[in-house]
């Protein structure tokens, strides 16, 4: 009886050592889950400071080389078109370098400028009518491209919720890199229009041009990534950095499909109407 009762109690104070070893287990557990959230929380709050300081060096740079760029490119201009048949062939061809350069340079702060605006503007949601964009747009970009001939199928009704300004930066962006990208097929076609996937209204851009490999689909949005040597289709790799941008500040998502020479559709969903 004595070893019985002996034996009960030695499992009585080992369940209860145990349960003192499970209780403080637990406390450790709270404790370092606390300090690993306001860690977290430390480093976001670190990042997202380091973002905003980052676009605003961004903006105030590309803000303020605007300016003497400007200049740049209005004197080489000058000495090109008044001064060039007072220099030689080889001065002719520096200055046309100089002139092709500053105007790179110049679409890459304009493009590095509107990234910047598409995440730090404020937005004011509306019903906006992407149709409508979409021809607006497409007629402005088809001026620039006689003779050549492109064919444009925009379906009417495609509403969506959002700011109209940054819609409309979207819009611009994708349908000028499918007018771009399409330039070497004789019978280009750019379509606009929104299907129906999962019950969601989903909106689309597509071309029949040069496309992508779809090995490399996950630097298409990452600024300065282009899949396309710059001698074959020039770019400064910010068109669809800003699309993605403004895609996920209206809680939307954007991705892409395509094929070699056999052209791409962008994809991407907004907020219903």
């Amino acid at each position: 009886l004595v070893i019985e009762m002996a034996a009960d109690v030695s499992f009585a104070l080992d369940n209860d050592e145990k349960e003192r070893l499970r209780k403080q287990a637990d406390m450790e557990v709270r404790r370092l889950n606390v300090e690993l959230e306001s860690r977290v929380l430390a480093r976001t709050a670190e990042l997202a400071a380091a973002n905003m300081d980052l676009e605003a060096f961004a903006y105030s740079v590309s803000h303020d080389l605007r300016a003497p760029l400007r200049g740049i490119v209005g004197f080489s201009r000058i000495l090109r078109d008044d001064y060039g048949d007072k220099v030689n062939e080889p001065g002719r061809h520096y200055l046309d370098r100089i002139c092709h350069g500053a105007e790179r340079m110049g679409a890459l702060i304009d493009d590095l400028l509107m990234l910047s605006s598409a995440g730090r503007q404020s937005m004011q949601r509306a019903p906006v009518n992407l149709s409508e964009a979409a021809v607006e747009i497409l007629n402005e970009l088809l001026q620039g491209t006689q003779p050549r001939k492109i064919e444009t199928r925009v379906a009417a009704g495609c509403v969506a919720m959002g700011d109209a300004r940054l819609l409309h930066v979207l819009l611009q962006n994708l349908l000028q890199n499918a007018v771009k990208y399409s330039g070497k097929n004789p019978h280009a076609l750019i379509e606009f229009g929104c299907e129906s996937i999962d019950g969601a209204a989903v909106f689309h851009v597509r071309d029949n041009g040069a496309g992508f490999d779809m090995a490399h689909v996950d630097r298409l949005f990452l600024p300065f990534q282009r899949l396309h040597r710059a001698d074959e289709f020039e770019g400064t790799g910010i068109g669809l950095a800003t699309c993605a941008r403004v895609v996920h500040r209206h809680g939307g998502k954007i991705w892409a499909e395509s094929e070699l020479g056999r052209g791409a559709t962008f994809r991407f969903t907004l907020p219903a109407q």
